[in-house]
């Protein structure tokens, strides 16, 4: 492949191993350096990759087990008030609207964080990089099945930390979760 090959693919899925990264740290620095390793990676490895059209998703798995990595041996997680910029969804401009939905980020950002690097990286392939479960399965190396459970329970971590301290359970929907939960 050729350097322009490299690129091309570089610039077309730079933004989704950028959000990966960050999604899965938080810190924008950090997210850089994962971004840059990934790419070192794959493109040293490319020639393992049997389907190129399965590129993004594997790039993917690439970075966010990177940070899964460097999460573990850091023991720490960066916290960024800016992971709205990644969310992919229309502002509104109704400031009440506004003002929910950036409580709404935060507290995701904040359950993000609290979960173990395995959790938070099924939620971030699953739902900031809409991988199928079978395309997750693939690039882990594990089962359906697996993925499956591993998700049913980091959602579940995810519902029991948006819960409130008062005991009193807030229902957990689509609407009330702005990225893709």
């Amino acid at each position: 492949m050729d350097k322009d090959e490299l690129e091309k693919l570089y610039t077309q899925h730079f933004p989704r191993v950028y959000r990966t990264a960050f999604y899965m740290t938080g810190d924008h620095q950090t997210s850089e350096d994962i971004v840059q390793e990934t790419f070192l990676k794959a493109f040293a490895n490319l020639h393992k990759l049997q389907d190129r059209q399965k590129f993004g998703s594997w790039v993917s798995v690439i970075a966010s087990n990177y940070a899964v990595d460097l999460l573990r041996k850091h023991k720490k997680i960066f916290i960024s008030d800016n992971i709205e910029e990644f969310g992919g969804e229309a502002h509104d401009d109704n400031p009440s609207t506004s003002l929910e939905r950036k409580e709404n980020i935060r507290e995701i950002r904040e359950a993000l964080a609290r979960l173990e690097p395995e959790d938070r990286e099924i939620l971030v392939l699953k739902y900031f990089n809409e991988l199928s479960i079978n395309e997750i399965a693939s690039m882990l190396a594990a089962p359906p099945g697996t993925i499956k459970s591993r998700l049913f329970r980091a959602r579940d971590k995810v519902r029991l930390l948006l819960q409130p301290q008062d005991g009193i359970k807030r229902p957990i929907t689509k609407e009330k979760l702005p990225l893709k939960f």
